[in-house]
């Protein structure tokens, strides 16, 4: 029987008294309780620390409430800042990412942790969610059915191929993970182009493996104040993302990339090649892209030079339709 390990649940919030409790009661219902729960607040102008507060005098664990000197702010770079300094103060084995506006089902914890425990060499999970409506209600919407996570694309996770299947799109929100201790030494400082979430998932995937369980194991509220949501792309989101050109797509890409690079490259670790390759092999692709001129008879040729590394880089034949027609 594998040995349990302890877990640390780090939430960050501002101005979320509207959800916050409900969220708070559902890991003080946790089939396994977490040793503690600490919590970064930004610096709220509602009841939020009162709610805190209230909820720590009877919480079944103890619970380290932190409110920031001055505030982040809610842009991907704040939120990552204050994620950053939760987890930091974390002592669990396993840690939790939490949002303050999410429901858990009573499980999640001990089939997180059990998964993790029975696979030492894991170093990140992610579930599925259910999307809820702002009062609770299902809207009959998986999150993996959000983020394009396939049948075939679970099959690659479950190989131990993930890292490009995390470069195309956000396929994992932090909400939804559970990530081994051990792994904060690679994840901190998050790089200034990178969410909390996808850094994390990223470097759980390059350093002893990221896997997904299909069930559903919290509830993914949808309301208008959120700083991140997730819905089904509508036709003409999917034929917008369609038309958007090779040139945007890699103004967006660069910077992560190459900050990804330079962390691996940093480590100065032989077991860190394949994925600096693999990152090498897609900037050069997504700049050949970018670079893309001259007349259609010119580009098809130039694309069609380039077949392996649009199958390999890529979304292989979609991409080099695109191009080649643009």
């Amino acid at each position: 029987m594998a040995q349990m390990k302890s877990i640390s649940v780090a939430m960050c919030t501002y101005n979320g008294e509207k959800y916050l409790k409900e969220q708070l009661d559902s890991i003080a219902a946790q089939t396994r309780l977490p040793m503690e729960l600490i919590i970064c607040d930004d610096r709220s102008k509602d009841s939020s620390a009162e709610i805190i507060e209230n909820f720590a005098k009877t919480a079944p664990f103890p619970v380290k409430f932190q409110v920031n000197e001055v505030n982040l702010g809610g842009s991907a770079k704040g939120i990552t800042k204050n994620f950053e300094q939760a987890v930091a103060m974390c002592s669990g084995e396993l840690i939790v990412p939490c949002d303050q506006d999410d429901i858990w089902v009573p499980e999640k914890l001990a089939r997180m942790a059990g998964m993790m425990e029975d696979d030492p060499a894991l170093r990140g999970l992610f579930s599925d969610g259910q999307l809820v409506t702002d009062k609770g209600v299902p809207k009959g919407v998986l999150l993996s059915q959000t983020t394009g996570l396939t049948a075939s694309e679970q099959e690659r996770l479950a190989r131990g191929d993930a890292l490009p299947l995390l470069m195309s799109m956000t396929k994992v929100y932090g909400s939804s993970m559970m990530f081994d201790a051990r792994l904060m030494e690679k994840i901190l400082p998050v790089p200034p182009h990178w969410w909390f979430d996808a850094w994390v998932a990223c470097m759980a995937a390059v350093h002893g493996g990221l896997a997904f369980t299909p069930e559903c194991l919290y509830l993914y509220r949808i309301h208008a104040t959120q700083s991140v949501s997730a819905s089904l792309p509508t036709f003409s989101e999917r034929i917008q993302r369609w038309r958007s050109s090779a040139k945007d797509y890699w103004k967006i890409s660069e910077g992560p990339l190459k900050d990804l690079y330079e962390r691996l490259e940093a480590e100065k670790n032989p077991k860190m090649e394949p994925y600096m390759q693999y990152v090498a092999g897609r900037m050069e692709l997504l700049r050949f892209r970018a670079e893309l001129q001259g007349n259609p008879v010119v580009r098809v040729v130039k694309v069609l030079g380039q077949t392996k590394n649009y199958q390999r880089f890529f979304n292989g034949w979609k991409s080099m339709i695109k191009d080649m027609s643009a």
